[in-house]
């Protein structure tokens, strides 16, 4: 078949059987194949945009205007960015939020990362399997039913903690209702309840390390955590980066163990940006204020994960 040129080979030639042409016969195969690729994406394209395209552009659109689902809507330009700059309730929110990461990301990152290395040094695999499925098991629990399961273990009066500090003849603490101790109390139950995810990402990681640099620093002389700081940290970069990066965007964004356990109570002491759009919606019905504060939330996380990967990012072979 030399010099018949199959780039213009047309789907509904003469010289192909009937079943082989195509009611377009002008197609050739490449604009076929390009069409039926623009077919099978469009109910994702369709659900991407009805989904997120659509109700980020109607966010965007109400942060800039006084909306009254039953009045008149009016054009307020950057108003209700400022009055989210000037609102110390929204200041507090803010504040709390990045008060409530710090305390969180590194805690978490930290236990969960010495956490897989112990498990990891496990000869049995059945234990390491069985102990890994343990500290995931509370990462497919919903979020809602484990903020009830804490309220019992703050509960002043037949809470856990309380009933410990009582064996050991401590006055009880209210955990939830004391400025000083309702938020670091949220952020110490988001770092014992939600490190199944980072601890099996750090597994795998650790797992994938090869044994001989361990072997090679044995002969050197190099102690258990010696082995670890100087070998395991360095290689496990990429995954550290995108664990701190996820564990970032959630705290900042935490919403469900406030509206659980405090309500941003008391005293807005653990009012964050996540409760505070939600209360300037539903209560105040703010929507414009409400849009505009999680724009700035959202421009705030991307600044803080563009950091994030500018600081922590490198390539590492092995």
């Amino acid at each position: 078949m030399a010099g018949v040129d199959r780039g213009v080979d047309r789907i509904g030639g003469a010289g192909r059987p009937s079943w082989m042409r195509s009611p377009w016969p002008r197609m050739t195969y490449a604009q076929l194949d390009k069409m039926w690729g623009y077919v099978l994406i469009a109910p994702f394209m369709a659900f991407f945009v009805v989904f997120f395209i659509l109700p980020y552009g109607m966010v965007i659109w109400l942060s800039f205007v006084d909306w009254h689902p039953r009045g008149v809507t009016e054009y307020v330009g950057l108003q209700n960015y400022a009055d989210v700059v000037e609102m110390p309730s929204a200041r507090k929110a803010m504040v709390n939020s990045f008060y409530y990461t710090l305390m969180v990301v590194p805690a978490s990152t930290v236990l969960s990362l010495i956490t897989a290395i112990l498990i990891v040094s496990l000869r049995s695999r059945t234990l390491r399997s069985f102990f890994q499925a343990a500290f995931y098991l509370p990462g497919v629990i919903s979020g809602l039913a484990v903020a009830i399961i804490w309220r019992f273990v703050f509960d002043f009066h037949v809470g856990v903690l309380n009933f410990a500090l009582s064996l050991v003849n401590l006055e009880p603490v209210n955990w939830l209702g004391n400025v000083y101790t309702a938020l670091p109390s949220l952020a110490g139950m988001a770092v014992v309840s939600s490190n199944g995810v980072a601890i099996i990402i750090f597994c795998a990681a650790l797992l994938s390390i090869p044994t001989s640099l361990y072997d090679a620093a044995a002969v050197d002389g190099a102690a258990f955590w010696r082995k670890h700081w100087s070998i395991t940290l360095p290689l496990l970069t990429p995954a550290l980066l995108y664990v701190i990066v996820v564990s970032t965007l959630g705290a900042l964004q935490v919403f469900v163990p406030v509206f659980v356990l405090t309500r941003g109570g008391p005293v807005h002491s653990t009012m964050t940006v996540g409760y505070y759009i939600y209360n300037q919606l539903i209560f105040y019905a703010n929507a414009g204020t409400a849009a505009a504060a999680g724009l700035l939330l959202l421009v705030a996380t991307v600044g803080f994960t563009i950091w994030q990967f500018r600081r922590f990012s490198q390539v590492v072979e092995f």
